[in-house]
């Protein structure tokens, strides 16, 4: 178990000492990172340390409470086990109206900065792993007034680490916004993947200059290029090398056909001057007999000498992780858009501080969101271990 040692709560940190403490981020545990973070609250009267705050409501959130009710009494109710974690404090039982009132007001950039860097810095997935990124409305944010905030999140395909989460404005949309923060991820000698909304060629350029790789799906956001596609694949005459999957599982039968070819190359390359190659992509599921098909297209500036069909494949596939793995499980598991939780900052806040918990919860080695929280609410020392652990800092 670690322990704090009894402190009042402290000065804030000037911004030259956040940087400092930021560019340390690979030395320190996730709760010690969070003392980064800028305190919206005037020094005089407070109880509580924002750091505090933020590592008991994370610590919640492991132990499967979802509202700041909860929150709240679940650090009522382990007062004993807070004193031993942070040491001796005349308070130790935030109400649910503070955190309903702090959240809001929460920096939520310099929260997802902090929050990146620290995920980035201390990194489970290997060097070569794929990067997905894709965009989330939270839904049970949105008012009469105001619409579902809409989050652009990056996330390691396997490792299911979320690098980067940033808010997409009203006035833009992910498009633009994707190519600014590019920088800002681990992407050398990476591949990307993107759905179609992201498919032009500025983003595989910008993604090329940082020395990565990218799959683009073709939908029909672009009508020649699918046209083209479309029009080569029923070719007879077409070069292609192929492979194929079968996937059985819970009644569902799923059989993933590509055909990959390098022949589209130079006609494409006006256009896509980067391109190595393309592919057709076929999804045959059968489920209580009926059987539906979907047919889409794609195209990669991974050289073939770098690619087979079989691992476009499993990119492809693995791209969906961040539907299946990171926004499902935030809808079902933390009830994100069952959530009324709508001012301000707020559900951009949450949304960040669920997503560090299933990365957390990845990093275990556990893909099982559901019942590692269970196991977290039995054992919740184990929850504060795991926020103050230095083992990342040893990968």
């Amino acid at each position: 178990m670690y322990c704090m040692t009894s402190r009042c709560v402290l000065p804030p940190l000037s911004e030259d000492q956040r940087q400092f403490l930021l560019q340390q981020a690979h030395l320190l545990s996730l709760a010690e990172v969070l003392e980064t973070l800028p305190d919206p609250r005037r020094r005089h009267g407070l109880r509580y340390d924002l750091a505090f705050l933020l590592t008991c409501l994370i610590a919640a959130l492991l132990c499967q409470c979802q509202g700041s009710e909860a929150v709240s009494q679940w650090c009522a109710e382990h007062q004993d086990l807070l004193g031993q974690v942070f040491g001796p404090r005349p308070f130790l039982t935030p109400s649910g109206s503070l955190y309903r009132w702090l959240l809001p007001q929460l920096d939520a950039a310099a929260l997802e900065e902090v929050l990146s860097a620290w995920t980035t810095a201390t990194l489970v997935a290997s060097p070569d792993e794929a990067i997905a990124f894709d965009g989330k409305c939270v839904r049970g944010a949105r008012t009469a007034e105001q619409e579902a905030p809409h989050l652009l999140s990056f996330c390691t395909h396997h490792s299911q680490e979320t690098l980067l989460q940033i808010a997409v404005s009203e006035k833009t949309n992910e498009i633009p916004l994707a190519k600014t923060v590019l920088s800002r991820l681990p992407l050398a000698g990476r591949v990307c993947t993107a759905d179609a909304l992201h498919t032009h060629p500025p983003l595989m350029q910008a993604l090329h200059d940082l020395h990565a790789f990218s799959l683009l799906t073709i939908k029909g956001n672009q009508p020649t290029l699918f046209a083209d596609l479309q029009t080569y694949f029923a070719d007879p005459s077409a070069c292609f090398t192929h492979a194929e999957t079968w996937d059985r599982r819970r009644g569902r039968c799923e059989h993933r056909q590509i055909r990959v070819s390098t022949e589209m190359n130079s006609y494409l390359a006006p256009t896509w001057p980067q391109i190595q190659q393309v592919a057709e992509l076929i999804r045959t599921v059968t489920r209580k007999g009926e059987t539906t098909q979907e047919t889409v297209y794609l195209i990669t500036d991974l050289p073939a000498s770098l690619s087979t069909p079989s691992r476009l494949l499993s990119l492809n596939r693995g791209h969906w992780g961040i539907e299946n793995r990171l926004h499902y499980v935030r809808d079902v598991c933390f009830g994100e858009d069952r959530s009324r939780i709508s001012t301000g900052n707020a559900p951009q806040v949450l949304a960040a501080l669920r997503n560090v918990v299933i990365t957390l919860i990845h990093r275990t080695g556990s893909s099982q969101i559901t019942a590692s929280r269970r196991h977290f609410n039995a054992h919740p020392d184990l929850a504060f271990d795991l926020l103050f652990s230095h083992r990342w800092s040893l990968q």
